[in-house]
C-alpha cells in the first residue's frame, strides 16, 4: 500500500474533520501519538477461523501517551486508501 509521506498528519487532518473526540476515554488526557504506519486486522469467517492469507482492514492506530490506551480507525473511512 503506498502511503503518503506525511501519513501521520494526514491521520491527523482526518481525524480533525471528523470531530472526534480527542478526550482519552480511560485517562482522560489528550496526548496521543498515531502510529507511523497503519496496522492491519485480519478478517474471520463466521465460524472464527482465520484463512491464511486473509482480506484485512487497513487502520490507523492512535497510541495514548498517558496510559496506552489505542484507538483504531478504518483508513477507508478516513479516505486514505490510495485511489486504485
Amino acid at each position: 500500500m503506498g502511503l503518503p509521506g506525511d501519513y501521520q498528519q494526514k491521520v491527523i487532518e482526518a481525524l480533525g474533520n471528523k470531530k472526534i473526540n480527542v478526550v482519552c476515554e480511560l485517562c482522560s488526557k489528550n496526548n496521543w501519538a498515531v502510529a507511523d504506519q497503519p496496522v492491519s486486522l485480519p478478517i474471520t469467517d463466521l465460524s472464527g477461523s482465520l484463512r491464511i492469507p486473509t482480506p484485512q482492514i487497513p487502520v490507523a492506530a492512535l497510541i495514548c501517551n498517558n496510559c496506552g490506551n489505542v484507538r483504531i480507525f478504518a483508513l477507508g473511512v478516513l479516505g486514505l486508501l490510495p485511489k486504485e
